[in-house]
C-alpha cells in the first residue's frame, strides 16, 4: 500500500482511493473514511449536539432511551439501536447485544469469560459484555483485522 498526502489550499479534503481489485479490505476502508464524515445528533444538558461517530466509543438503549457515549460525554438521540445499526452497516460499529452497539475501533482488549461470553474493554477502560448471540460478529472482524 502506497499513501500519498498533499496539502491543498481552499479546497475541502479530498480523498482518493484506487486499488486494483474492490475486495473486503477495500471496501471496509472506503467504509471508515465515509463513517469520519458521519454525524449523529444527540442532547447533553439541555443542548443539542452533532456528535462524529469516530468519536462515539458505544451506543446502549435503556429503558426505550439511545445513549452516545464518547470519552468524556453521554448523549441521548432520537434515533432507536436498530436505525443506528442499519446507518452504520460496514463502518467498524457492530451489535454486541440486544442493547448495545460497539464501535471497533474503540476496543482495547477482549476476554473469554466462563459462559462463553467475552468481556470488551474499550480504550477509555470501559468494560461491556458481549453476548453469545453476537460472538460471531465480533469473531469475524477480528478475524479479517487479522487478514488485512
Amino acid at each position: 500500500m502506497e499513501i500519498k498526502t498533499r496539502q491543498v489550499d481552499d479546497k475541502p479534503l479530498t480523498i482518493i482511493i484506487e486499488y486494483p481489485i474492490l475486495d473486503t479490505k477495500t471496501k471496509r476502508l472506503i467504509k471508515k473514511m465515509e463513517a469520519l464524515d458521519f454525524m449523529v445528533s444527540g442532547n447533553s444538558k439541555g443542548k443539542i449536539f452533532q456528535v462524529h461517530i469516530s468519536d462515539i466509543y458505544y451506543m446502549e438503549s435503556v429503558e426505550r432511551k439511545t445513549f452516545l457515549y464518547t470519552k468524556d460525554e453521554i448523549y441521548m438521540t432520537d434515533k432507536k439501536l436498530y436505525e443506528l445499526e442499519e446507518m452504520l452497516r460496514g463502518t467498524g460499529i457492530i451489535r454486541i447485544s440486544k442493547s448495545c452497539l460497539m464501535n471497533m475501533d474503540m476496543l482495547y482488549s477482549i476476554r473469554q469469560l466462563m459462559n462463553s461470553q467475552l468481556e470488551a474493554t474499550l480504550l477509555n477502560g470501559e468494560k461491556l459484555i458481549v453476548a453469545r448471540t453476537y460472538l460471531k460478529n465480533i469473531k469475524n472482524i477480528l478475524k479479517e483485522d487479522v487478514r488485512c
